[in-house]
């Protein structure tokens, strides 16, 4: 990976370059993405990523919810949690 920095208003931001091999279909959804949202194929790449990032996070959050669910002491815990938020809230 090579790193390339690029300049947005004063702050330097580092990018790492990675290669990305795709097949022929793929290639044209990226450049139909690319033109339907008028931005190059490097953004449509990394707002995908984004977005892979956030639904795994999203699976994690629900598998331990399900686990705390399923878990009578975590189930107490959470709801010390919940009542100390509320008392925080108010």
């Amino acid at each position: 990976m090579a790193d390339t920095v690029y300049y947005e208003s004063c702050y330097a931001v580092v990018m790492s370059a990675v290669t990305v091999r795709v097949d022929e279909k793929t290639r044209k959804e990226l450049d139909e993405v690319a033109a339907e949202l008028g931005e190059s194929a490097s953004e449509v790449i990394r707002k995908a990523i984004h977005l892979a990032w956030f639904a795994a996070m999203q699976d994690r959050m629900r598998r331990e919810s399900a686990e705390i669910a399923a878990d009578p002491a975590e189930r107490e815990e959470a709801e010390r949690i919940r009542e100390w938020a509320r008392y925080l809230a108010s």
